[in-house]
C-alpha cells in the first residue's frame, strides 16, 4: 500500500512541480495585478463546486458504499451503481456551469465586492470562460475515485500533470496575444484532457458504458445521506477559501495574487504527501473497517502520521525559514517586482505554520468515513471555518494579508485537533507517544540541517545541503528498517 504511496507521490510531485511553473509563467508574464486578481478569483469559484464531486464528498462516499454493494450483490450490480452515479454528475454540473455562465457577473460581485468595477467585468467575462471546466473536472474526479478503489492509483494522479501543461501552453504561446483569456481557455482545455487521459483505463475495467439512473438503488439513497454532511463539510472549507477572497479583495493591488501565489507553494508539499497518502491508504483502511481488522486501522493511521512528520515538518522548516528566498528563487522573474516577492514571502511564511495539520486533515477525515461517520468532520470543518472568518476579520487591518495567511493556519490545527481527539475518544485510543517520540526525532533532524544550511547563501545550495544533511541523517536507519521506521 505504501509503496504505491511513493508511486503516486512521485507524480503527484510532477504535477505539482508544474502547477508551480504554471505560477511562474503568470507571474512572469503578467506580474502581480489586477488582471491576475481577476483570474485568480474567477477561478476559484469555477473550481468551487470541484471539491464537492469526484474527489470530494461524493467520491469518498462511494468507495465504502461500492465495497459494501459488490459483496453483498456482485460486480455487475456494482457497475450499475458506478454509472448511475457518473450520470447524475454529468446532469447536475451541466446545470452548475449554465448558473455560472447566466450569472456570472452577480456571483463576482458577491463574493470579490472590494474589485475595482474594471476588475470585476474581467473577472466576470473569465468565469464564464472558464465555468464548463466544472463539467470535465467532477466527471474526471469521479472516475478517478472508482479507479483508486480499483488499486489504479498512477493514470488518476497523473491527470493534474495535462492540466497544468495546457495552462502553460495557453500563457506561453497566446498570453501575448489574448492576455489574461489565455489562461482561462488553458483551464477549459486542460479540464477536457483530465477527462480524457482517465476514460481507457475506466472503460477498460466497467466495460460498456449505460445512460441510466436506477433511481430504485437503495445505495443510490444510502450514499446521499451519507454524502449530505460530507457535502456540508466540504462547501465550508471551500466557503473559507471564497472569504479569503472576499477579505483579500480590500486589500492593496495584488493581495489576492500574492496569497494564490504563496498558496502555490505550499500546497506542493500538501498535495504530494498529504492527499497522496491518504488517497493510497483510504481503499484498504475502509476494507479493514469492514472486517472489523482495528488493530491494523490503528497501525495505518499511525504510520501515515508519522511518514506526513516526516516528509512535512523539513518542508515546512524551509518555507518558514527561507521563505523569501524560495518566492525570489521561483517568482522573481519578468514583471514579479521586489514588492511582490515580499508580499507573497510574508504570506508563504503564514500559511507555512500550519502545513503539517493541513496534510494530516486529509488523512484523519478520511479515517472518520471509513467509520461511516461525515458528520464529526463537518462540525468541525464548520468550527475551523468559523475561527478563520472571526480572525480575518480581526487581523485584516494590523496584519492585512499576513493574517489572512495566518487565520488559516490556525483554523488547520483546531480542526485536525478536534478530529484527532473525537476519534481517539469514539473510535480507537491511538496511542501518541510513538508520534510525538517520531516528531522530537523529525525536529532535531531538520534543526541539524538548517544550522548546516543557514550561513550559505546561495538558496539552491541552501535546499541541496539541508535535504542531503536530513537524508544522511535518516539514512541508515530508512535502509535498515525501510518503512518500519514509521
Amino acid at each position: 500500500m505504501f509503496k504505491s504511496g511513493i508511486l503516486v507521490m512521485l507524480i503527484t510531485l510532477v504535477s505539482r512541480v508544474l502547477g508551480l511553473a504554471r505560477s511562474v509563467v503568470v507571474a512572469y508574464y503578467f506580474g502581480v495585478s489586477a488582471g491576475t486578481d481577476a483570474f485568480f478569483s474567477a477561478f476559484k469559484i469555477s473550481n468551487f463546486f470541484r471539491q464537492l464531486l469526484g474527489e470530494g464528498a461524493l467520491g469518498t462516499s462511494f468507495i465504502p458504499m461500492y465495497n459494501e454493494k459488490v459483496e453483498k450483490q456482485g460486480e455487475e450490480e456494482g457497475k450499475k451503481f458506478i454509472f448511475s452515479i457518473l450520470n447524475i454528475v454529468f446532469i447536475f454540473s451541466v446545470i452548475v456551469s449554465l448558473g455560472m455562465i447566466v450569472f456570472s457577473k452577480e456571483i463576482i460581485t458577491v463574493i470579490v465586492s472590494g474589485f475595482s468595477d474594471e476588475t470585476k467585468f474581467i473577472a466576470s467575462d473569465l468565469l464564464k470562460i472558464m465555468s464548463s471546466y466544472f463539467i470535465f473536472i467532477s466527471l474526471s474526479g469521479m472516475i478517478c475515485a472508482v479507479l483508486n478503489n480499483f488499486k489504479c492509483f498512477a493514470v488518476p494522479a497523473s491527470t493534474s500533470i495535462f492540466f497544468n501543461i495546457a495552462i502553460l501552453g495557453g500563457a506561453i504561446f497566446f498570453g501575448k496575444t489574448y492576455g489574461i483569456k489565455a489562461m482561462a481557455y488553458g483551464v477549459l482545455v486542460g479540464g477536457f484532457l483530465q477527462l480524457i487521459i482517465v476514460l481507457p483505463q475506466f472503460f477498460k475495467r466497467v466495460g460498456r458504458y449505460r445512460f441510466r439512473i436506477d433511481f430504485k438503488d437503495e445505495y443510490l439513497k444510502r450514499i446521499f445521506y451519507l454524502m449530505v454532511p460530507m457535502l456540508v463539510g466540504i462547501v465550508a472549507r471551500q466557503f473559507n477559501t471564497i472569504v479569503d477572497q472576499f477579505f483579500a479583495s480590500y486589500l492593496e493591488t495584488g493581495g489576492v495574487s500574492a496569497l494564490e501565489n504563496a498558496t502555490r507553494v505550499y500546497n506542493l508539499p500538501i498535495g504530494v504527501f498529504g492527499i497522496s497518502i491518504s488517497t493510497v491508504i483510504y481503499p484498504a483502511l475502509s476494507k479493514k473497517i469492514v472486517n472489523k481488522d482495528f488493530k491494523a486501522v490503528e497501525e495505518d493511521i499511525k504510520k501515515g502520521l508519522n511518514i506526513l512528520l516526516f516528509l512535512v515538518v523539513p518542508s515546512t522548516i524551509v518555507l518558514t525559514i527561507y521563505s523569501e528566498d524560495v518566492i525570489r528563487l521561483i517568482f522573481e522573474y519578468g514583471k514579479f517586482g521586489g514588492r511582490a516577492v515580499k508580499i507573497t514571502a510574508e504570506s508563504l511564511f503564514y500559511y507555512s505554520l500550519g502545513l503539517y495539520f493541513y496534510t494530516a486533515i486529509h488523512l484523519m477525515t478520511r479515517a472518520f468515513y471509513g467509520m461511516k461517520n461525515s458528520r464529526d468532520p463537518v462540525k468541525f470543518s464548520i468550527s475551523a471555518i468559523v475561527i478563520n472568518i472571526l480572525l480575518n476579520a480581526l487581523l485584516i487591518n494590523s496584519m492585512e494579508y499576513r493574517g489572512l495567511a495566518l487565520s488559516t493556519s490556525v483554523a488547520a490545527m483546531v480542526n485536525f485537533s478536534l478530529l484527532l481527539y473525537t476519534f481517539r475518544k469514539k473510535y480507537i485510543s491511538l496511542s501518541l507517544k510513538p508520534v510525538c517520540i517520531f516528531l522530537i526525532k523529525v525536529l532535531i533532524s531538520s534543526m541539524i540541517a538548517v544550522a548546516a544550511s543557514f550561513w550559505l547563501k546561495n538558496i539552491i545550495v541552501k535546499l541541496a545541503v539541508f535535504g542531503a544533511v536530513y537524508l544522511a541523517l535518516w539514512g541508515y536507519t530508512l535502509y535498515k528498517k525501510k518503512l518500519e521506521v514509521f
